[in-house]
């Protein structure tokens, strides 16, 4: 974030870093001091600060703002000039309206508060459009938020958002279940940017299933099953689709001493109306559930915690929809020094004769690696390994 506060005489620069482990900082066009430099000169900044009406004056850009539709604006863009206006003729959409697009903003206040006061936005033409989308740094491309007591969706980095129905003592019971602040397990939520496909998520103390096929005008619910069934709160879950009729599901139990672990797969093959149950292998060990990912109808991988306080996952595949399960080896000692632990298991799919597969950390780092096979049962070898920011995959 790049800050520039005008003193009456100068305006000096200032540069704040996010204080988060957990956000991935790339290199934005959209960005550069040079680009901002030549954009800050378009604005009549001194005769606008006259008729403002602030009482102090700060000038300020983050990457990656996206102003609700319909908010007052300076529009800037297509290389359209600045007027001077007075709070009034700003505030009644005279300088122009935001359509919920302006993602280069430089913002005009009394820097104090981004959303009470009075404050002047001046939208531009981004140096590169393509990374003008959302914010990137901060939210995956299809991801979810919790806030205002609300679950909320969004398939394009955070620029639009699609309401759960979920009322608010069904969003309390589920933070609380997981107990983890305002996160959720990454597994148990899907969404995707193919439009066919849902949005589909596990909520609540039993596994009860929510999906929409119409980006939430409607919603389903389905009880997958209960901890009455397992014995126990079912406190592993994870949700997937590869098309609008192949859905793949698993839940799971945490270890007890004595009577270990238990753990189910489930496939739907119209749309999650109807399941059908099949055993998972290292049923009623230590090894719980981490997730479980799907390449299509037949092909499948389920990783495990292996009990040992391990550093990556046990794996194990399916060629024929979960009726057999085989051990997989991954070459984990090809990992370098930094990816310390992997957990989850964030992509599957086979495409030009090759099982591509990314593995995660979920919610606690942004270390990833993926891992390539001409045969799902292996040899598999590492691709690349990276950094991306969490919580879902986009």
């Amino acid at each position: 974030m790049a800050q520039y506060v005008y003193s009456g005489i100068v305006l000096s620069y200032e540069r704040m870093q996010p204080d988060s482990s957990n956000i991935v900082h790339t290199a934005n066009p959209n960005s550069t001091l040079d680009y901002l430099d030549e954009q800050l000169g378009k604005i009549p900044l001194a005769d606008q600060i006259k008729v403002s009406g602030l009482d102090r004056f700060v000038v300020s850009y983050q990457p990656h703002t996206v102003i609700p539709e319909g908010t007052p604006i300076f529009d800037g863009r297509n290389n359209a000039a600045f007027p001077v206006l007075d709070q009034q003729a700003y505030n009644a959409g005279r300088g122009g309206v935001s359509d919920g697009n302006t993602n280069v903003v430089i913002r005009l206040f009394d820097g104090m508060s981004t959303i009470e006061g009075q404050q002047y936005l001046y939208a531009f033409d981004p140096a590169e459009a393509e990374t003008a989308t959302g914010n990137q740094q901060s939210t995956m491309q299809c991801d979810y938020a919790i806030s205002g007591e609300t679950l909320r969706f969004t398939k394009d980095y955070g620029q639009s958002w699609i309401e759960s129905d979920l009322t608010e003592e069904e969003l309390a019971e589920t933070l609380e279940f997981y107990r983890n602040g305002l996160l959720l397990p990454p597994e148990s939520v899907f969404v995707s940017t193919d439009a066919e496909l849902p949005i589909a998520f596990f909520f609540g103390g039993a596994p009860t299933l929510k999906m929409t096929f119409d980006d939430g005008a409607s919603w389903t619910t389905v009880p997958l099953s209960s901890a009455a069934e397992f014995g126990r709160a079912i406190t592993k879950r994870a949700i997937g689709f590869t098309s609008p009729d192949f859905a793949y599901a698993a839940l799971g139990t945490d270890w007890s001493m004595g009577a270990g672990e238990h753990k189910l797969c489930y496939f739907s093959f119209d749309g999650g109306t109807s399941w059908t149950e099949k055993e998972l292998p290292l049923t009623m060990t230590s090894g719980t559930l981490a997730d479980i990912a799907m390449a299509d109808e037949r092909n499948g991988i389920v990783a495990l915690n292996d009990g040992m306080d391990g550093s990556y996952p046990v794996l194990y595949a399916t060629s024929d929809t979960g009726d057999t399960w085989h051990s997989v080896q991954l070459p984990y000692g090809d990992l370098p020094p930094k990816v310390q632990y992997l957990s989850t298991i964030d992509s599957l799919a086979y495409e030009d004769g090759w099982y591509l597969m990314t593995l995660g950390q979920g919610n606690s780092g942004t270390a990833k690696a993926s891992f390539a096979s001409a045969d799902l049962f292996g040899p598999w070898k590492l691709a690349e390994t990276f950094d991306e920011t969490i919580h879902l995959v986009g």
